[in-house]
């Protein structure tokens, strides 16, 4: 990405910690990155698509905060157990109420995606490339003989997305399911569905 749209970018993602979509402006974009008003328009259509591109960007982080958690923890098992360790590990890091915004941040830009074929290509690109990456993982699990051969390797990855972001469904419950009790569950599917109990 070049210098200038990068700082754009980083700009606005920082932005959208306090600010929601819709009200970024222009203006304070441009007193906050040093960027002239020329340059935005330069690199970027309109200020929706650097606000888009930015909610990918903030719906990317957080997906690859899973996908850089499982690389570090999967590939250091050495046998099947170690495996089941790692994986609760897992799923400790990703499913921790105090991620809960970043849940509803994740829910927010799909639905901010609705009706604009521009913010959807982009996000749906990112959201392959993430799903990629834990397919990989999920392929390289199973060629090890640790997670069932007949499972495939994308509706895996494609799950582990679906139960970290459906978690949102409790986080606003005034009677949440304890996290140990959630985590509980998420390891027993794992486990009790996923491993290959002949190793």
């Amino acid at each position: 990405m070049h210098p200038t749209k990068a700082i754009l970018v980083e700009t606005v993602v920082e932005m959208l910690e306090t600010i929601k979509p819709a009200d970024i402006q222009a203006d304070k974009v441009l007193e906050i990155s040093g960027i002239s008003k020329g340059s935005l328009y330069h690199h970027f259509e309109d200020l929706g698509e650097l606000v888009e591109t930015a909610q990918v960007a903030r719906y990317s982080k957080w997906i690859t905060v899973s996908v850089d958690t499982m690389t570090n923890i999967l590939p250091k098992a050495k046998n099947i157990s170690e495996l089941r360790t790692a994986l609760a590990a897992v799923t400790k890091a990703t499913q921790r109420h105090d991620l809960s915004r970043y849940r509803l941040e994740r829910a927010r830009t799909l639905a901010n995606a609705e009706g604009n074929p521009r913010f959807q290509k982009a996000l749906a690109e990112e959201t392959d490339r993430l799903t990629s990456l834990l397919e990989d993982l999920c392929r390289e699990v199973i060629e090890k003989g640790w997670f069932r051969k007949d499972l495939n390797p994308r509706a895996l990855a494609v799950f582990i997305q679906s139960y970290t972001l459906g978690k949102l469904v409790d986080d606003f419950s005034p009677n949440r399911v304890p996290e140990d009790v959630w985590n509980a569950l998420i390891d027993g599917i794992v486990i009790n569905y996923f491993t290959n109990h002949t190793n």
